[in-house]
């Protein structure tokens, strides 16, 4: 028996296209976040470096990189929830997979049981036609 794409099969694999291209761009997003903690963090250390700078300038340099922190928590925190939303889609779509498989093999025992029904009733068909003939 041909083995055929089966529609179901094919919006799997859309959809399995869909995951991957929405992991891929939350691994960039999440490259984003790691060249901005580090751009922070070297802010941060040249910061301490000059500490006998000017009050105001400190102070306002504080006052940044705390809310680039705070910046990075909610990103961080985002970045978390993207990810956990990813493995959710992931087991849907193995769980997809594993149903549509099922299906295709439900499928394939009625397609077999339909031939040999069909069979059957050919045989009965021949069968009655043999015996009407016998008796004309």
């Amino acid at each position: 028996m041909a083995l055929i794409l089966h529609p179901t099969h094919a919006g799997f694999l859309l959809f399995l296209g869909f995951i991957i291209d929405r992991l891929n761009h939350y691994i960039g997003e999440l490259r984003l976040l790691r060249k901005t903690l580090e751009a922070a963090k070297k802010q941060s250390r040249s910061f301490d470096d000059n500490k006998n700078g000017n009050s105001d300038d400190l102070k306002a340099l504080s006052e940044e990189i705390t809310s680039l922190k705070t910046k990075i928590g909610v990103l961080e925190s985002e970045s978390a929830a993207k990810v956990d939303e990813a493995k959710a889609a992931e087991a849907k779509a193995e769980a997809m997979k594993k149903q549509s498989e099922g299906l295709l093999l439900e499928y394939d025992r009625l397609l077999e049981e339909n031939q040999n029904l069909q069979s059957q009733l050919r045989d009965i068909d021949q069968s009655l036609s043999h015996s009407d003939g016998k008796k004309n």
